[in-house]
């Protein structure tokens, strides 16, 4: 689910994908150093909604940083 997360959202205009390996079972999502995304090894979400879900995380935070 990793590697189909990262390849969508590295067509992204200004994403930087860095895949690291986590612990068993984990799939976990950090932007600038805050986790957005923590899963349990007992569910995980579908990899489209797993997208959706960041760049709409994505689109709020360039929202707040307009002059960049």
């Amino acid at each position: 689910m990793a590697a189909r997360v990262a390849a969508q959202l590295q067509a992204e205009e200004g994403v930087e994908v860095e895949t690291v390996k986590g612990g068993l079972g984990e799939f976990s999502v950090t932007i600038d150093g805050d986790k957005v995304i923590n899963t349990s090894r007992l569910w995980y979400p579908s990899p489209g909604k797993v997208v959706a879900q960041l760049r709409e995380l994505l689109a709020k935070r360039q929202a707040r940083r307009p002059n960049e």
